[in-house]
């Protein structure tokens, strides 16, 4: 809807341009009678059966037929041509029969004094139709009284439906028409791109901070392992040295006799040191326990 006003407002504008006054009071008024309301079923639909029937409107009705076989069949094109024929004929006698059920003879009247020599050119079958105002009961003569049936008026709409949709989907695009969905296709296009630049800006921040983090993450578990490093060599050094001392304190415990111990005392304190050295399993703690003890014992 947006591309058809867009390209009426350019032809308007053309129009206007080139000076083209009586073109353009033309223009307006066709534009007016909504004739072919922009290819859409629904709406043409809308205009024939919701408006033009029911407020008797016979010229603009027939504008229509006459939009039709101008701008989409041609007397060529037997089959389509015909089936236009054949729908313009079914909506006239819906108009006919719609006037009857609404007590408007009148109407029915004026309708065969205005169309009679057009319907009656190459429309034999019309014939019959002539009386019908006439009629007192027409819905329940056998000759029409099919015709006012609700199964009747609602294949008619399904068929002309059908014929409006088929006839549009083939239609050629136009130009102008085109160059408004271009337009507009541009605009949309780069709206998108727009979105995309912010969403990768969004990302490029986003990954920014996780490589910050991540550099955090790996200096934290490189000072960690430098610790653990760095309280392994203090453990083995300090065993190291507690061995040194542990020997250096023996062998002077052990030639040390002026302290008044008795032989047998010293003999049990050196195999008891002994058995103590040769453990392999000795922590530092039981180490620092053993000589506190034996600082004890050589006091």
């Amino acid at each position: 809807m947006e591309n058809v006003q867009y390209a009426e407002e350019l032809v308007r504008e053309f129009l206007v341009f080139r000076g083209f006054t009586n073109t353009l009071q033309a223009y307006e008024a066709e534009l007016s009678t909504e004739i072919g309301r922009n290819f859409e079923v629904d709406k043409i639909l809308d205009l024939v059966f919701s408006v033009y029937i029911p407020k008797y409107q016979l010229d603009r009705l027939l504008s229509i037929f006459s939009f039709l076989k101008q701008c989409f069949t041609s007397p060529a094109d037997t089959v389509l041509y015909t089936a236009l024929l054949k729908l313009e004929q079914s909506v006239l006698r819906y108009y006919v029969v719609n006037a009857l059920k609404s007590g408007r003879q009148e109407k029915v009247v004026e309708f065969f004094s205005a169309s009679g020599s057009y319907l009656m050119q190459k429309r034999e079958d019309w014939i019959a139709w002539f009386a019908i105002p006439y009629i007192k009961n027409p819905s329940l003569d056998p000759q029409f009284r099919m015709y006012f049936s609700k199964e009747w008026s609602d294949t008619l709409v399904l068929s002309f439906r059908n014929f409006l949709s088929g006839i549009f989907n083939g239609t050629r695009i136009p130009a102008l028409l085109k160059i408004s969905t271009e337009k507009n296709m541009i605009k949309c296009l780069k709206s998108d791109i727009k979105q995309l630049n912010n969403k990768l800006s969004e990302l490029q921040a986003l990954l920014e901070v996780k490589e910050v983090e991540l550099s955090l993450l790996r200096r934290s578990g490189n000072s960690i392992d430098s610790g653990h490093k760095n309280l392994l060599e203090i453990t083995t050094f300090g065993s190291s040295v507690d061995g040194q001392a542990f020997s250096g304190v023996y062998e002077e415990s052990s030639t040390s006799s002026i302290q008044g111990v008795d032989s047998h005392t010293l003999s049990s304190v050196k195999s008891r040191d002994e058995k103590l050295c040769d453990s392999s399993r000795m922590s530092n703690a039981e180490m620092s326990r053993f000589w506190c003890q034996r600082k004890i014992f050589l006091k």
